[in-house]
């Protein structure tokens, strides 16, 4: 793992440590829609009030489709205000993100690049809805789009040339479990 992305995960990992004392309420979820494309997300959404919650999001992919070997590595935290909420933090919300997303890939043939690699860090702000059963069981969808306002990119091959655009998307289709409350 790159140097730049270890002190990222560090923080992000105190930060969620400091929120488990301050809140009785966490939503733990996976994102099962992502395994079909070779990727693993897992959140944690603390509950702060009825009505706002912090989550903190983070995934990996990696494979190799025969062309070439890729990982990804995205962070994202949000920040979610529920409109209406029935058992907190629950039903309509609105959000605002902060996205981290380091990807890389390495070519297995002569056809393709044969090292790339990009850091994107970027902000933006999406809607969602959550339903919690009486069991606990959570579901979570949510969809944003924001802008990056870093976009560092390393080829090791001029002429093929990636010209990402600065938008960035997230989403999720999530199932999980709620723990206190």
């Amino acid at each position: 793992m790159k140097q730049s992305v270890k002190p990222l995960l560090l923080v992000g990992v105190f930060a969620l440590a400091g929120l488990t004392k301050a809140q009785a309420q966490v939503d733990v979820m996976v994102n099962p829609i992502g395994l079909l494309f070779g990727n693993l997300s897992a959140s944690a959404d603390f509950m702060l009030k009825d009505n706002f919650s912090v989550e903190g999001q983070i995934g990996v992919g990696f494979g190799d489709d025969g062309a070439f070997d890729y990982f990804n590595l995205p962070i994202t935290a949000y920040g979610k205000y529920y409109f209406n909420p029935d058992d907190g933090a629950d039903k309509f919300y609105a959000s605002a993100f902060l996205r981290f997303i380091n990807r890389s890939w390495d070519g297995n043939d002569n056809a393709f690049v044969s090292e790339y690699s990009q850091t994107r860090i970027g902000l933006g702000f999406g809607v969602g809805y959550k339903v919690v059963g009486n069991s606990g069981i959570v579901f979570d969808l949510g969809f944003g789009i924001g802008r990056a306002f870093i976009d560092n990119v390393s080829i090791d091959d001029e002429t093929n040339v990636v010209d990402w655009p600065e938008i960035m998307f997230t989403g999720k289709l999530a199932i999980g479990y709620r723990f206190g409350g």
